[in-house]
Protein backbone atom coordinates (compact mmCIF):
# COMPACT_ATOMS: atom_id res chain seq x y z
CA UNK A 1 0.00 0.00 0.00
CA UNK A 2 1.46 3.20 -1.08
CA UNK A 3 0.18 5.91 1.05
CA UNK A 4 1.38 9.66 0.77
CA UNK A 5 2.88 11.16 3.53
CA UNK A 6 0.85 13.27 6.37
CA UNK A 7 2.24 16.84 7.32
CA UNK A 8 3.64 18.14 10.12
CA UNK A 9 1.11 20.57 10.57
CA UNK A 10 -2.15 18.06 10.05
CA UNK A 11 -0.04 15.53 12.62
CA UNK A 12 -0.85 18.07 15.03
CA UNK A 13 -4.09 19.36 13.96
CA UNK A 14 -5.13 15.84 14.48
CA UNK A 15 -3.32 15.05 17.72
CA UNK A 16 -5.01 18.69 19.17
CA UNK A 17 -7.96 17.83 17.93
CA UNK A 18 -7.74 14.26 19.53
CA UNK A 19 -7.00 15.15 22.95
CA UNK A 20 -10.18 17.73 22.51
CA UNK A 21 -12.24 14.75 21.61
CA UNK A 22 -11.06 12.55 24.21
CA UNK A 23 -11.40 15.12 26.90
CA UNK A 24 -15.47 15.22 25.72
CA UNK A 25 -16.22 11.85 24.66
CA UNK A 26 -13.65 9.69 25.50
CA UNK A 27 -13.24 6.52 28.69
CA UNK A 28 -12.93 7.79 32.07
CA UNK A 29 -9.36 7.78 32.85
CA UNK A 30 -8.55 9.09 29.19
CA UNK A 31 -10.85 11.88 29.45
CA UNK A 32 -9.55 12.68 33.14
CA UNK A 33 -6.53 13.18 31.65
CA UNK A 34 -7.11 15.05 28.90
CA UNK A 35 -9.24 17.31 30.84
CA UNK A 36 -6.32 17.80 32.81
CA UNK A 37 -4.01 19.20 30.33
CA UNK A 38 -6.58 21.11 28.42
CA UNK A 39 -7.21 22.60 32.10
CA UNK A 40 -3.74 23.71 32.92
CA UNK A 41 -2.34 26.32 30.08
CA UNK A 42 1.35 25.76 31.14
CA UNK A 43 1.26 22.43 31.00
CA UNK A 44 -0.86 22.20 28.13
CA UNK A 45 2.10 24.25 26.37
CA UNK A 46 4.70 22.24 27.54
CA UNK A 47 3.15 18.96 26.04
CA UNK A 48 2.09 21.09 22.93
CA UNK A 49 5.93 22.05 22.14
CA UNK A 50 7.13 18.14 23.33
CA UNK A 51 4.38 16.43 20.75
CA UNK A 52 5.10 18.84 18.11
CA UNK A 53 9.00 17.84 18.52
CA UNK A 54 7.99 13.77 18.66
CA UNK A 55 6.60 14.36 15.22
CA UNK A 56 8.87 15.95 13.24
CA UNK A 57 11.05 12.63 12.84
CA UNK A 58 7.72 11.08 11.37
CA UNK A 59 6.98 14.29 9.10
CA UNK A 60 10.20 14.23 7.80
CA UNK A 61 9.64 10.81 5.95
CA UNK A 62 7.91 11.03 2.86
CA UNK A 63 6.13 8.48 2.62
CA UNK A 64 3.53 5.93 4.52
CA UNK A 65 5.33 2.72 5.39
CA UNK A 66 8.17 5.59 6.51
CA UNK A 67 6.43 7.54 8.27
CA UNK A 68 4.45 4.06 10.03
CA UNK A 69 7.92 2.98 11.33
CA UNK A 70 8.57 6.52 12.84
CA UNK A 71 5.74 6.79 14.65
CA UNK A 72 6.03 3.45 16.26
CA UNK A 73 9.34 4.11 17.09
CA UNK A 74 7.84 7.13 18.95
CA UNK A 75 5.47 4.79 20.16
CA UNK A 76 7.93 2.49 21.80
CA UNK A 77 9.49 5.85 23.87
CA UNK A 78 6.22 7.00 25.11
CA UNK A 79 5.58 3.91 26.49
CA UNK A 80 9.08 3.47 28.39
CA UNK A 81 7.89 7.40 29.78
CA UNK A 82 5.39 6.59 31.41
CA UNK A 83 5.89 3.04 32.67
CA UNK A 84 7.29 4.40 36.13
CA UNK A 85 4.59 6.34 37.23
CA UNK A 86 1.99 3.50 36.02
CA UNK A 87 4.33 0.81 38.02
CA UNK A 88 4.27 3.27 41.26
CA UNK A 89 0.46 3.56 40.83
CA UNK A 90 -0.52 0.23 39.81
CA UNK A 91 1.50 -1.88 42.49
CA UNK A 92 0.83 0.69 45.15
CA UNK A 93 4.06 1.38 45.82
CA UNK A 94 4.63 3.28 49.00
CA UNK A 95 6.75 4.49 51.23
CA UNK A 96 10.41 3.02 51.67
CA UNK A 97 10.13 1.34 48.44
CA UNK A 98 8.90 4.36 46.77
CA UNK A 99 11.65 6.86 48.09
CA UNK A 100 14.14 3.48 46.52
CA UNK A 101 11.98 3.79 43.28
CA UNK A 102 12.77 7.11 42.69
CA UNK A 103 16.66 6.79 43.74
CA UNK A 104 16.93 4.30 41.52
CA UNK A 105 15.73 6.29 38.49
CA UNK A 106 16.90 9.98 39.44
CA UNK A 107 19.99 8.85 41.15
CA UNK A 108 20.58 9.25 45.09
CA UNK A 109 20.80 13.19 45.57
CA UNK A 110 17.65 13.63 43.77
CA UNK A 111 14.98 16.22 45.55
CA UNK A 112 12.16 13.55 46.52
CA UNK A 113 9.25 15.87 46.13
CA UNK A 114 10.33 17.89 43.11
CA UNK A 115 10.73 14.46 41.49
CA UNK A 116 7.39 13.02 42.35
CA UNK A 117 5.96 16.18 40.52
CA UNK A 118 8.10 16.04 37.65
CA UNK A 119 7.22 12.11 37.10
CA UNK A 120 3.50 13.07 36.94
CA UNK A 121 3.65 15.94 34.38
CA UNK A 122 6.06 13.21 32.57
CA UNK A 123 3.72 10.89 33.16
CA UNK A 124 0.56 13.20 31.69
CA UNK A 125 2.67 14.39 28.94
CA UNK A 126 3.46 11.14 27.45
CA UNK A 127 0.25 9.63 28.14
CA UNK A 128 -1.67 12.43 26.37
CA UNK A 129 0.90 11.87 23.13
CA UNK A 130 0.53 8.29 23.38
CA UNK A 131 -3.49 8.53 22.69
CA UNK A 132 -2.34 10.96 19.73
CA UNK A 133 0.14 8.71 18.64
CA UNK A 134 -1.72 5.50 18.15
CA UNK A 135 -5.08 7.37 16.81
CA UNK A 136 -2.68 8.64 14.30
CA UNK A 137 -1.36 5.59 13.56
CA UNK A 138 -4.69 3.65 13.11
CA UNK A 139 -6.86 7.06 11.24
CA UNK A 140 -4.50 8.82 9.30
CA UNK A 141 -1.19 6.23 8.71
CA UNK A 142 -3.76 3.11 8.54
CA UNK A 143 -1.77 0.80 10.42
CA UNK A 144 -3.15 -2.38 12.12
CA UNK A 145 0.31 -2.04 14.12
CA UNK A 146 -1.46 0.55 16.12
CA UNK A 147 -3.77 -1.73 17.59
CA UNK A 148 -2.81 -5.25 19.12
CA UNK A 149 0.88 -5.45 18.44
CA UNK A 150 1.58 -2.54 20.34
CA UNK A 151 -0.63 -3.27 23.35
CA UNK A 152 1.14 -6.51 23.53
CA UNK A 153 4.65 -4.30 23.76
CA UNK A 154 2.92 -2.25 26.21
CA UNK A 155 2.19 -4.96 28.61
CA UNK A 156 5.39 -6.67 28.11
CA UNK A 157 7.34 -3.82 28.56
CA UNK A 158 4.94 -2.90 32.01
CA UNK A 159 6.42 -6.65 33.23
CA UNK A 160 9.56 -5.61 32.49
CA UNK A 161 9.86 -2.24 34.19
CA UNK A 162 7.78 -4.53 37.29
CA UNK A 163 10.56 -6.54 37.32
CA UNK A 164 13.51 -4.40 37.36
CA UNK A 165 12.09 -2.56 39.95
CA UNK A 166 11.74 -5.45 41.97
CA UNK A 167 15.21 -7.16 41.71
CA UNK A 168 16.27 -3.24 42.79
CA UNK A 169 14.15 -3.39 45.88
CA UNK A 170 14.90 -6.88 46.97
CA UNK A 171 15.19 -6.85 50.85
CA UNK A 172 14.18 -9.66 53.38
CA UNK A 173 9.90 -8.90 52.36
CA UNK A 174 11.13 -9.73 48.95
CA UNK A 175 12.04 -13.42 48.94
CA UNK A 176 12.18 -13.72 45.28
CA UNK A 177 15.37 -12.19 44.70
CA UNK A 178 17.14 -14.68 42.63
CA UNK A 179 14.17 -15.38 40.13
CA UNK A 180 13.91 -11.86 39.95
CA UNK A 181 17.26 -11.44 38.41
CA UNK A 182 17.13 -14.34 35.93
CA UNK A 183 13.60 -13.19 34.94
CA UNK A 184 14.37 -9.35 34.12
CA UNK A 185 17.13 -10.03 31.38
CA UNK A 186 14.48 -12.70 30.00
CA UNK A 187 12.23 -9.92 29.80
CA UNK A 188 14.16 -7.66 28.01
CA UNK A 189 15.43 -9.82 24.97
CA UNK A 190 11.60 -10.24 24.65
CA UNK A 191 11.03 -7.00 24.45
CA UNK A 192 14.00 -6.39 22.13
CA UNK A 193 12.41 -9.11 19.74
CA UNK A 194 9.31 -8.03 19.77
CA UNK A 195 10.15 -4.32 19.17
CA UNK A 196 12.44 -5.57 16.07
CA UNK A 197 9.05 -7.76 14.83
CA UNK A 198 6.29 -4.74 15.59
CA UNK A 199 8.73 -2.32 13.43
CA UNK A 200 9.42 -5.30 10.37
CA UNK A 201 5.11 -5.31 10.19
CA UNK A 202 4.42 -4.26 6.80
CA UNK A 203 1.69 -1.63 6.82
CA UNK A 204 -1.50 -2.62 6.69
CA UNK A 205 -5.30 -1.88 8.10
CA UNK A 206 -5.40 -5.28 9.32
CA UNK A 207 -1.47 -6.35 10.15
CA UNK A 208 -1.18 -10.10 9.99
CA UNK A 209 -0.56 -10.76 14.12
CA UNK A 210 1.31 -14.62 13.74
CA UNK A 211 4.69 -12.77 13.77
CA UNK A 212 4.24 -10.55 16.87
CA UNK A 213 2.11 -13.65 18.71
CA UNK A 214 4.53 -15.88 18.26
CA UNK A 215 6.89 -13.94 20.45
CA UNK A 216 4.32 -13.20 23.00
CA UNK A 217 3.56 -16.73 23.12
CA UNK A 218 7.16 -17.31 24.56
CA UNK A 219 7.24 -14.04 27.01
CA UNK A 220 3.83 -15.98 28.36
CA UNK A 221 6.23 -18.97 29.83
CA UNK A 222 7.58 -16.44 32.32
CA UNK A 223 3.94 -16.70 34.19
CA UNK A 224 4.88 -19.31 36.23
CA UNK A 225 7.77 -17.38 37.50
CA UNK A 226 5.87 -14.24 37.60
CA UNK A 227 3.07 -15.21 39.79
CA UNK A 228 6.13 -16.66 42.24
CA UNK A 229 7.09 -12.89 42.16
CA UNK A 230 3.26 -11.43 43.13
CA UNK A 231 3.02 -13.80 46.01
CA UNK A 232 6.80 -12.83 47.55
CA UNK A 233 5.69 -9.17 47.25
Amino acid sequence: MRIPGISHLRLMEESEARIADVARDGAPAQAALARRLLEDTRLYRRWEVEHSQLLRPVSKQARGQHQAVALRRTCFGLIHRKAMFEYLRGAKITGRDRHAVFALVYGDQHDYASAVIQEHANYTRSSASLMCTTWLGLSLVVDGVFAEPLNRYEALYADYFRSFCGTALATDQYKSGDTLRTLVPYLKGQLSDLRRAILALPQEPDTGLHNVIDLRAKAANTSGVYQAIKAAS
